[in-house]
């Protein structure tokens, strides 16, 4: 890893925000994207909306206890300093002392929703004649169509999260630049490592590896510890003793992983996005395309396997918020090429 690529954000990459259903209702919610704060508020029609955080007019942080009033029929946000004196529609215009501006003041963050999806490709910030001006990205990358990755299952011929059962959300802020995160989802090696007494893996294999531009395939296989310490694992229920994932990176991104357990399909989708250079926000959805039964429920199943979800994020996260962010590499493993493959694309963002 090179020490510049320390600050590298990689501007015209889509990024990921959440799910468009993990955004309250008339809840204002604090986003920092590409080194700047952003409130993002669902209203009572279903507009997600996305505006510039800082009030212009005494520098408020508008997430910060801002709330949702009502202006001839259309929700707005209320400055929590001065309340309803200063309001800020959807658009961008501002409602100062019931009086509502012609054009817009307040800067927009353009978001896209697909398939369940909130993207957006942010907004460059600079400093002009002493004020804060913002102007937009130039996309590079198209928002990523995960819809025909290879997975296991023969019941879908394509993949749809909005017609799948969501049951698991995890989002973090981690201390470290991307490239790390990137390097982490990449590395099938950490599953014996990092993971070894959650996944119980004795040994992994990478096969079928592909990369066509930004994007990665490949198949991960996981064999399970049989030691008397694996077999009195509260996780070995949860787990098959050969695991076959397939992984579909679009970097730098996404991540889509789907998983045949049982005849059943299981997805896990990582996306993340450089609150900093320094600073990283990285999250975990889980999908299944079934139902737990209520044998499975009477067992406590799905609490289980959330449990094991949350242990797992726990794992990678202590792990990246204690990596060194610039080191000299003298080691490579046989299993390093999806990260290395992932890292040279990137360090070639530029160019």
């Amino acid at each position: 890893m090179k020490v510049e690529t320390k600050t590298q954000m990689y501007e015209g990459a889509p990024w990921c925000l959440g799910r468009y259903d993990s955004f309250e209702i008339n809840k204002p919610k604090l986003i920092t994207l590409l080194g700047h704060d952003y409130v993002i508020w669902k209203d009572e029609e279903g507009n997600l909306n996305a505006l510039d955080n800082i009030c212009p007019h005494a520098g408020a942080n508008l997430a910060e206890g801002g709330y949702i009033l009502e202006f001839k029929g259309k929700s707005c946000l209320a400055c929590p300093y001065h309340g309803n004196k200063v309001q800020f529609l959807g658009d961008g215009k501002v409602i100062v002392e019931g009086n509502l501006s012609s054009q817009a003041i307040q800067q927009v963050l353009p978001l896209q929703v697909i398939d369940g999806l909130v993207w957006t490709y942010g907004l460059h910030w600079k400093e002009s004649e002493g004020k804060l001006v913002s102007e937009p990205i130039e996309p590079l990358l198209p928002i990523p169509d995960y819809s025909n990755v290879p997975f296991l299952t023969q019941s879908h011929s394509q993949l749809h999260l909005n017609k799948l059962n969501h049951i698991y959300f995890h989002s973090e802020s981690v201390n470290c630049n991307i490239l790390q995160p990137i390097w982490n989802l990449h590395d099938g090696e950490h599953f014996a490592g990092t993971h070894r007494d959650t996944f119980l893996t004795k040994e992994i294999k990478i096969d079928n590896l592909v990369q066509n531009e930004n994007k990665i395939s490949w198949q991960l296989t996981q064999y399970k510890r049989n030691d008397r310490d694996a077999k009195r694992n509260q996780n070995n229920l949860l787990l098959e003793d050969v695991m076959v994932q397939c992984l579909n990176s679009f970097l730098p991104s996404l991540t889509v992983a789907t998983l045949d357990f049982k005849g059943q399909l299981v997805v896990g989708v990582v996306s993340m996005y450089p609150e900093s250079p320094e600073k990283t926000n990285v999250s975990l959805n889980s999908y299944l395309d079934f139902e737990f039964a209520w044998w499975q429920k009477l067992l406590n199943i799905p609490e289980k396997a959330n449990k094991f979800r949350d242990r797992f994020i726990f794992e990678d996260v202590s792990i990246l918020n204690n990596l060194y962010a610039t080191f000299n590499k003298k080691i490579t493993l046989k299993n390093d090429t999806p990260a290395e493959l992932a890292m040279n694309y990137l360090e070639n963002w530029d160019r």
